[in-house]
């Protein structure tokens, strides 16, 4: 048996350690990933009892727990912004006071719909702009915008927000 166990680590280590003068293939990747966070695709729903999926199916309904539409996104912000750090931002911004412009005409519209739960269907690229949005009161909320006019906003208390048409 200690024999065994001992083969079994010494196979388990040569795996896991590669072998002298191998390189080990780092990615620099600054883009956030595509589409929504995963932690976000249930937000606003719960699982419908009655639904039958399957187990070869990918497909999964949920019921919407809050159908209120909160307005334009700012309705659902603290007021108090403080700052916004960008952490990406695509190319179809020039730079980052193109980006500044941008954030700041999205988050003070007075236009839009904001929801709880996704409001849409389609599978969205990798966002144009990520950011954290730090409050005055210390706090911070991730913000992700796609310019096909849609914004996931995860607030302070971690809820999710989904906002489009502003």
């Amino acid at each position: 048996m200690r024999c065994a166990v001992l083969a079994l680590s010494i196979l388990i280590g040569g795996i896991a350690v590669p072998a002298a003068g191998d390189e080990i293939r780092v990615i620099y990747d600054q883009r956030p990933e595509a589409d929504i966070p995963r932690e976000a695709r249930g937000a606003g729903t719960r699982p419908d009892p009655d639904a039958t999926g399957g187990p070869r199916s990918n497909i999964t309904f949920g019921i919407v727990t809050d159908l209120t539409d909160y307005g334009p996104p700012r309705n659902v912000m603290p007021r108090d912004i403080h700052a916004v750090t960008v952490r990406f931002y695509d190319g179809s911004f020039q730079n980052v006071r193109e980006v500044q412009r941008y954030l700041t005409s999205v988050l003070r519209s007075d236009k839009g719909s904001t929801t709880t739960f996704c409001p849409w269907a389609e599978a969205l690229p990798v966002p144009a702009v990520e950011a954290t949005i730090q409050f005055a009161s210390g706090r911070t909320g991730r913000l992700l915008l796609w310019r096909e006019g849609r914004l996931v906003y995860q607030d302070p208390d971690l809820r999710w927000w989904f906002a489009y048409g502003w």
